[in-house]
């Protein structure tokens, strides 16, 4: 089993025990995925991601037990964001035949009743990478991912998200072109995230942010090295930068991503022979 942190199994525990005591007979499986199942948990960075499975149906007044129980664990823990979704077991042993309803709340916050996809980041990361804290196991889930619409969908999610946010980041004056150059998260968020994208596409897999940009520097030319490491300093939290020069990073941190759709776009041209 992967390493949970003592700060996150806390947190865990506490929704787990609250879950219990408000909810007696409610929880079937308790799953963890996103950072600390792949091993790249950051204290200050990284949300803690979860999946319960439910063995019944959430009713209305469930559903208001379960808003209370995460503002409270938000009032108990303000520094950490607790991220994850409730699942019908019925339904998540549906998944092969249609998307299934889920429970999401996010932050203390209840979003709402959302889709959970099959063929998705969190469908994939459930079931191979998922950690069991209670009840069976994820990879004994009855489901499987189609991993060439997953990879399609993110295509799609590369020429529409993040072209346009890069393209909007080009745009001077504007919001995010301001951003790209005072905002030290915006230039993380840009730079290992459409190396994240990049990974999926080569490797069939998927890996943490700090992961992203460690295959990048192994993969891409030295010119781009630079601005890799700068990112990736960004995410751990290392003070020391890169660069003197905050146009020089905010123009370095374009030309990746630019590099980076391009290249990813060539690896989808080519399947599409």
């Amino acid at each position: 089993m992967t390493y949970i942190p003592e700060e996150a199994k806390e947190i865990i525990n506490n929704n787990i025990e609250s879950l219990e005591a408000v909810l007696p007979d409610f929880l079937e499986s308790y799953h963890i995925y996103g950072s600390i199942s792949l091993g790249a948990f950051n204290t200050k960075e990284s949300d803690i991601d979860f999946i319960a499975i439910t063995k019944r149906k959430a009713m209305e007044k469930d559903i208001d037990i379960l808003k209370n129980l995460h503002i409270n664990i938000k009032k108990k823990f303000p520094k950490k964001s607790l991220d994850g979704m409730y699942l019908f077991k019925d339904d998540i042993e549906a998944l092969n035949k249609k998307d299934s309803p889920c429970l999401r709340f996010n932050d203390g916050n209840f979003e709402g009743i959302v889709p959970f996809l099959r063929d998705s980041i969190d469908a994939f990361q459930l079931k191979k990478y998922g950690i069991n804290i209670k009840g069976q196991s994820a990879k004994s889930l009855d489901y499987s991912v189609n991993f060439n619409i997953l990879i399609n969908n993110m295509y799609e999610n590369l020429n529409t998200y993040w072209l346009n946010w890069m393209n909007k980041c080009k745009k001077f004056p504007s919001m995010d072109y301001i951003n790209l150059l005072v905002n030290l998260k915006e230039i993380e968020w840009g730079v290992l995230g459409v190396s994240r994208l990049y990974y999926t596409f080569l490797e069939k897999d998927m890996t943490s942010k700090v992961g992203a940009g460690e295959y990048a520097l192994k993969v891409f030319p030295q010119r781009w090295h630079k601005i890799i490491n700068e990112s990736m300093r960004l995410r751990k939290g290392v003070k020391t930068s890169y660069y003197s020069s905050l146009l020089q990073r905010r123009n370095d941190a374009i030309a990746y991503m630019d590099f980076v759709i391009g290249e990813s776009n060539k690896g989808l041209s080519q399947n599409r022979k």
